[in-house]
């Protein structure tokens, strides 16, 4: 139970203030960076959120890799808790910006396996979440490796403790929204919410 309530701390009530807070730390040290984040928050998000209104609105699912939707718990863990940990690491010592992201981003991705599956999506939902989030952290963290980025010990701590407090309150999915978005789209009676595949193989192995 208690990895199921983990789980939860990778949904948008806290990813989302995260991605808000990196924001504002690359506002005030390099704005050509601040773009490449918000380009980068923007496709992933739209990646996520396009795999699940195709299958929430018209059913497409691939089913030969048991995946129906694009975990967004996983791909968010393993991008904000990435890029986050690697620029508070290089406020201390620039060479530690990799080594600290590349720690970030293997326990990111057991939290994806052991925390986010199988509590809120099959294990190749969220191990496809993450290396999601895992190709974008990099590729950002690449593309801004040259930038001075300089965040000042007030921002960072004001940022981890607005963090804390978005951690603190009732967990929020966009799920319901989703549905009614994806219904608007194409028209279904009512949003697909698990594959008929998947379904037909657990009543084979319920009998």
């Amino acid at each position: 139970m208690m990895r199921a309530e983990l789980a939860q701390y990778g949904g948008i009530t806290v990813m989302i203030p995260a991605a808000v807070v990196i924001a504002v730390w690359l506002r005030y040290s390099s704005p050509w960076a601040l773009r490449a984040w918000v380009m980068t928050v923007g496709v992933t998000y739209s990646i996520v959120a396009a795999s699940k209104l195709m299958f929430k609105g018209w059913g497409l699912s691939f089913q030969h890799v048991d995946i129906a939707v694009i975990s967004g718990h996983a791909m968010n863990t393993c991008l904000m808790v990435t890029v986050a940990t690697s620029m508070l690491a290089r406020q201390f010592n620039l060479a530690w910006r990799w080594p600290a992201a590349c720690v970030a981003l293997t326990l990111s991705i057991g939290f994806s396996a052991y925390c986010v599956a199988p509590y809120i999506h099959p294990l190749n939902e969220a191990l496809a979440g993450a290396a999601l989030g895992a190709v974008a952290a990099i590729a950002f963290l690449w593309r801004i490796d040259t930038a001075n980025v300089k965040v000042s010990p007030s921002f960072m701590s004001g940022g981890l403790v607005f963090l804390l407090a978005c951690a603190l309150v009732p967990k929020y999915n966009a799920e319901l929204l989703l549905n009614r978005v994806a219904v608007s789209l194409s028209g279904a009676e009512q949003a697909h919410q698990e594959p008929a595949w998947r379904l037909g193989a657990a009543r084979g192995k319920a009998e």
